[in-house]
């Protein structure tokens, strides 16, 4: 009986940090403004034409750095997930002047972020089912600034929870 007593005196405080939920290191919150790694992003607008059927994902990046930083940005972890929780591959992603396509097939986006500049960043992809209405989240995945070759997670929702 002592020795279950101690094992429990133990083990309770284990067991119980076991059982609460942590946060998965490098990837955030979901939010429509966060700053991760000394860039703050914002959602600014999401929305899905109807008739085309192209969803669109508009934000802004600012590097709160007091030196300009490079952003490399996998594109292919970036994705786009609707209100039925499919997650969709970028069409186009836009940032600043720099344009991919994913017909490129290029692994990454790179760019010099300047200190205290928003930059807007313009994610779309095409041929959206028609059962979704709205864009959910919006994931994007990015370079450590500090450790090459780990990425991290920015989730965004809409601004103001609204879903255009």
């Amino acid at each position: 009986m002592k020795k279950a007593i101690s094992f429990l005196i133990i083990a309770l405080p284990c067991l119980l940090k076991a059982s609460t939920p942590q946060a998965t290191p490098g990837v955030s919150p979901d939010s429509s403004a966060l700053v991760i790694d000394g860039i703050r992003f914002e959602a600014v607008a999401f929305r899905i034409d109807p008739e085309t059927r192209t969803a669109t994902a508009e934000l802004t990046l600012t590097s709160l750095n007091d030196k300009p930083r490079e952003l490399k940005v996998n594109v292919y972890g970036t994705q786009l997930v609707d209100n039925e929780r499919n997650a969709h591959y970028f069409s186009t992603i836009a940032m600043g002047r720099v344009l991919m396509r994913f017909s490129d097939k290029q692994n990454y986006l790179h760019y010099f972020l300047q200190p205290d500049t928003a930059v807007k960043l313009t994610i779309t992809a095409e041929d959206m089912p028609a059962a979704a209405t709205a864009i959910q989240l919006v994931k994007i995945v990015f370079e450590d600034g500090s450790e090459e070759g780990r990425f991290l997670d920015a989730h965004l929702v809409a601004p103001n929870g609204a879903k255009d």
